[in-house]
């Protein structure tokens, strides 16, 4: 099997985990919230503030590991293809959430996956190139 074909399969799969997990009602902001307070012994208010710090992480990564594997899945237009594509998934992750009871899609979120996907992209760019710069001088 190609190895373009493994990476596409990879994101396929990373796009299904994303919807069962958003799918789930344990991951609502409630439910997180919770976890934390009990398990970190916070107060609500600290549980909260540290609530939005670990979901909007948890978006950065996600959609940014998702972008890196389209991106190697890809041949041509590597590089927006991989980010439109995670933008477009998160748009459309997003909308899947508005049909889910306790669940809201936002407009922002999909900002910070898109915001995700571009930081991983650019991060794998200056690995690729720190890697090819040492094949030519090392």
């Amino acid at each position: 099997m190609k190895k373009r074909y493994f990476w596409l399969l990879a994101a396929i799969l990373w796009c299904a985990a994303i919807f069962i997990a958003t799918a789930s009602p344990s991951s609502t902001g409630g439910h997180t919230q919770s976890i934390l307070e009990r398990f970190f012994h916070l107060t609500s208010s600290e549980a909260q503030m540290w609530n939005v710090i670990f979901r909007k992480f948890v978006h950065l990564a996600a959609f940014g590991f998702l972008a890196v594997l389209f991106y190697n899945s890809l041949q041509q237009n590597r590089f927006l293809m991989a980010w439109m594509l995670t933008t477009i998934y998160a748009a459309t992750d997003e909308l899947h959430q508005v049909f889910i009871p306790e669940r809201t899609g936002a407009l922002l979120d999909v900002g910070l996956d898109s915001l995700g996907a571009i930081a991983a992209l650019v991060g794998a760019k200056l690995l690729i190139r720190r890697k090819e710069g040492r094949r030519v001088h090392g």
